[in-house]
C-alpha cells in the first residue's frame, strides 16, 4: 500500500491495487468518482481564483487520481 510519489517520497497509495482489490464492488462509483469529481471543481475554482500554490497542488493530486482511475472502472474526465 506504500508507493513512490512523483517527488520521490513514499506515500500511501490509497487508490491503489490493494484498496481496489479490497472494497466493495461498487465502491469506484459511490466513492472515488464524487472523490475525483471534487478534485476536478476545485482545481477548477482555484485556477479561477488564481491561487498558483493549491492549483499546483490540486494538479497533482489530480494526476495520482488518474493514473489510478482504471482501477475502480472510473473514467478520466475530458475538459
Amino acid at each position: 500500500m506504500i508507493t513512490t510519489d512523483t517527488d520521490g517520497q513514499r506515500v500511501l497509495d490509497y487508490l491503489g491495487l490493494v484498496m481496489a482489490d479490497n472494497a466493495g464492488p461498487d465502491h469506484g462509483s459511490l466513492m472515488i468518482k464524487p472523490a475525483y469529481d471534487f478534485v476536478l471543481a476545485e482545481e477548477k475554482r482555484m485556477r479561477a481564483k488564481g491561487d498558483a500554490e493549491l492549483i499546483g497542488r490540486y494538479i497533482l493530486l489530480r494526476s495520482y487520481f488518474e493514473s489510478r482511475l482504471a482501477l475502480w472502472q472510473v473514467e478520466v474526465a475530458n475538459d
